[in-house]
């Protein structure tokens, strides 16, 4: 069965997700935030993780081949290593028509890879591969992306999962939905996940977050963490036991002063 094409529509699945779960608290009722500070000069990049130690640091870049696929958006290939799992890469699978579908392949070495999984078939943008890549994150062999797209229903920010080393991914859930779709950002940890995005409805742009703590099946919270003035993009975060953060870079492409901003919380 392909869970990316469930018969229940996903519009259908975020009112049943707001009747069972009551109204959506806004994220600082469960994170306890510090204020916007300038982002160390050594964390540069998007892709961010808590050390052993609880630190925060700079993923070390990611050391796979990556899979073959003469209809891949190259810019759009993400991957994540899960210890004791084996690697996984998420990208935009280009059809025949400039829509795209989702795709999910795990390799256990690093060189060789499974037959790509798709994750959602719904897109009905035709824009080649002139879209933002997805992003992905493992844990303990869940598999976690989190992407923008033009959906069937509307263009927007979606979630889905595998709970099965990538094998079958849940039916995608909505994290946003607006016109203006941008990059996203996930981590994950145990029951808890985190998405960050460029916020789709907000002027200037800003950076909103979806927090699970159900895994991914819903997101019970959502808030806007960047400041109203000035934009904001390229977010990041990372997840450790009790604490969150998020980063992003402050000003817009063509700011010659643009630098990177961070945000830690921690979750009650």
């Amino acid at each position: 069965m392909d869970y990316a094409q469930n018969v229940m529509p996903r519009l259908l699945r975020v009112l049943l997700a707001a009747v069972a779960f009551g109204p959506s608290a806004c994220a600082s009722d469960v994170i306890q935030w510090s204020e916007p500070a300038a982002s160390p000069s050594d964390l540069p990049g998007a892709d961010l993780t808590f050390d052993g130690a609880g630190r925060l640091v700079s993923r070390a870049p990611a050391q796979a081949a990556l899979p073959a696929s003469s209809t891949r958006c190259a810019q759009s290939i993400r991957l994540s290593h899960d210890a004791g799992v084996g690697w996984f890469a998420v990208w935009w699978n280009l059809r025949g028509d400039s829509s795209a579908d989702l795709v999910v392949s795990r390799s256990p070495d690093g060189i060789t890879w499974n037959v790509p999984v798709r994750v959602d078939t719904t897109d009905v943008g035709r824009s080649g591969c002139r879209r933002p890549p997805p992003s992905i994150a493992s844990d303990a062999g869940n598999v976690h992306v989190a992407y923008a797209m033009a959906a069937r229903e509307g263009p927007g920010i979606f979630a889905s999962h595998s709970m099965d080393h990538g094998v079958i991914f849940h039916s995608p859930v909505t994290v946003v939905y607006g016109e203006r779709i941008g990059r996203t950002a996930i981590a994950a940890r145990g029951d808890l996940v985190a998405v960050a995005y460029e916020d789709p409805n907000t002027s200037p742009q800003r950076i909103g977050l979806a927090f699970s703590r159900s895994m991914g099946h819903v997101f019970e919270d959502r808030e806007v963490i960047s400041p109203a003035t000035g934009e904001a993009r390229e977010p990041g975060v990372a997840l450790a036991p009790g604490r969150i953060a998020v980063v992003w870079t402050r000003g817009d492409a063509a700011d010659t002063t643009a630098s990177r901003v961070i945000r830690v919380g921690a979750i009650r």
